[in-house]
């Protein structure tokens, strides 16, 4: 039982996929209680102060263009081009994969490559410039807005997107879809730009927050997510609930939006909103800082 009040999002979960609890509202329960932690962790340790950190409470997202001083900049994207180098001298970047969805880790020693269909994600140990990059004061500020929480240094790489075919292999990241139950924060820190066909990121304005029509959707999901589980059907039992446009605008939310970017560009998210990642042409790349901040959501102390 202890895993229902942990981050445990998956319905193969046998207390989380409880059918039982989950008859008695268990999993609407647990969000509205994650919401109320989240709110009372950020209270204890942020405030919102400018422009772009109300941008981020209100719509759920943020694009901070020139976020790094010049001459700072050039020293980190001199630092993460050389890394990328090292890394596909060392393993050239390796061909589309033979299985449908998210594949397993390829561990070596400057990181790891992982598909989501067949798009491959390259991640790339950081340098000394790189791993200080979560240490950056305002970027600190935006990671507790979303979760009340410091992010942990230890979950930043670097981030290389190489774009696949959509018509051989569907990449599951580009359906829209929400994280996972709680307010949990992504975010990008652009190095190269970001054009039209190289994928940027997707998100739906204000669809982090938790209304009673939200709320609805979450119980319905959950319900399917219970039924997949007594029916053995092991891809319906995914926390990381998916979503079409069409339930999206049943629900008042605004059209999704691209988001391509300059370098230079910090884009932070809070992931219980609706997302994905955008459309692509085969072969495109995108390079970036990355990170995941998915902080305990019962956990009621901020830091």
């Amino acid at each position: 039982m202890y895993s229902i009040f942990t981050s445990m999002k998956v319905f193969s979960d046998p207390w989380v996929g409880h059918p039982g609890l989950n008859r008695l509202g268990m999993h609407r329960k647990r969000v509205k209680a994650a919401l109320a932690i989240c709110r009372f962790r950020r209270a204890q340790t942020v405030r919102v102060r400018d422009a772009d950190e109300q941008h981020l409470m209100d719509h759920g997202f943020v694009a901070i263009e020139n976020f790094l001083p010049d001459e700072e900049f050039a020293a980190l994207r001199n630092e993460c081009h050389a890394a990328e180098e090292a890394a596909r001298t060392a393993t050239p970047l390796p061909d589309k994969p033979e299985v449908w969805g998210f594949g397993d880790s390829d561990r070596h020693d400057w990181g790891f490559d992982r598909f989501d269909g067949g798009t491959l994600n390259r991640f790339i140990k950081p340098g000394p410039l790189a791993a200080a990059f979560p240490r950056n004061a305002q970027f600190k500020r935006l990671a507790r807005l979303v979760t009340g929480k410091t992010m942990s240094p230890r979950r930043n790489w670097i981030y290389q997107t190489v774009n696949g075919d959509e018509t051989e292999i569907p990449d599951q990241q580009r359906e829209f879809h929400r994280d996972t139950f709680f307010n949990c924060m992504k975010y990008w820190f652009f190095i190269d730009p970001v054009r039209e066909e190289d994928g940027p990121f997707v998100y739906v304005p204000g669809s982090h927050k938790l209304t009673p029509e939200r709320l609805a959707w979450e119980e319905k999901k959950a319900e399917a997510a219970v039924e997949a589980r007594v029916q053995k059907d092991h891809r319906g039992m995914t926390g990381s609930f998916r979503i079409e446009e069409e339930e999206m605008a049943a629900m008042g939310l605004p059209e999704p939006k691209a988001y391509p970017v300059p370098g230079n560009t910090l884009v932070v998210a809070n992931v219980f909103g609706f997302h994905r990642r955008g459309d692509a042409v085969p072969g495109t790349r995108r390079l970036s800082l990355y990170g995941n901040h998915r902080p305990q959501p019962f956990v009621p102390i901020g830091s």
